[in-house]
């Protein structure tokens, strides 16, 4: 498998076989006995750390996978459940007791609108996707609700942005599987500056990404200047 990684495949190509149980595969590959088959067209990506494969591509609707981290956007709130919008053709269940520490008494003050990160824990064809505020400890370990902050929609490609990003601007991020961003900083226009990066990050060279940084954050010093002025 590793022979294809970052490149280019389409349906029906034999990427390899699993020679080791403890590999994952993600959205775009499917495992037919120990055969793994790819189901749609798109870039074969690998993460080392969660020794993880997938297929990129630029899809408009995104279809859950269990254990993928979304982020998510509570659009009904019910006595002791939520639907949240997470891009995917039907909205997601989740229960209000899907939080760590959450009892009767004690239930997340949610609102319609408000943003959550968390993970997918039932994805079917035919059944509503259903999330939870968890991870698999049962801890929250940065799942639940987005407070502040700013949400983009862009593509999910592993690079050194966030790193070069975090060199300039200290900041906070949660990234979802289903292509959206959540960005938060100490000021408005550091959060935009790190939202305009990530995202013409698409459309730009690596070599471009500092110098675009540097040249918005001077913009901003400039202007602070001549408001003092």
């Amino acid at each position: 498998m590793d022979t294809l990684i970052d490149e280019f495949v389409v349906p029906g190509d034999v990427i390899g076989k699993i020679g080791d149980l403890k590999v994952r595969i993600g959205p775009g590959l499917l495992q037919t006995k120990d055969t793994i088959l790819a189901t749609k067209a798109g870039v074969l990506r690998y993460s080392k750390f969660h020794r993880f494969y997938w297929i990129e591509n630029e899809q408009k609707r995104y279809v859950p996978q269990v254990e993928d981290m979304v982020i998510g956007t509570i659009i009904e709130k019910h006595a002791e459940s939520f639907k949240v919008d997470i891009g995917s053709s039907c909205s997601a269940l989740l229960s209000a007791y899907s939080f760590e520490g959450a009892t009767k008494s004690n239930k997340p003050l949610l609102n319609v609108g408000n943003l959550i990160y968390c993970r997918v824990t039932v994805a079917n064809r035919d059944m509503e996707p259903e999330v939870v505020c968890l991870s698999q400890k049962q801890k929250a370990e940065g799942f639940g609700q987005l407070i502040g902050g700013y949400m983009l929609n862009c593509s999910l490609e592993d690079c050194y942005i966030l790193q070069v990003l975090g060199k300039h601007i200290p900041y906070e991020i949660a990234v979802g599987v289903n292509g959206r961003v959540w960005i938060n900083s100490g000021s408005n226009h550091n959060t935009i500056v790190v939202s305009n990066t990530i995202y013409n990050s698409q459309f730009i060279q690596d070599d471009q990404i500092e110098p675009f940084i540097l040249k918005s954050l001077s913009i901003n010093e400039t202007s602070g200047l001549v408001e003092q002025n």
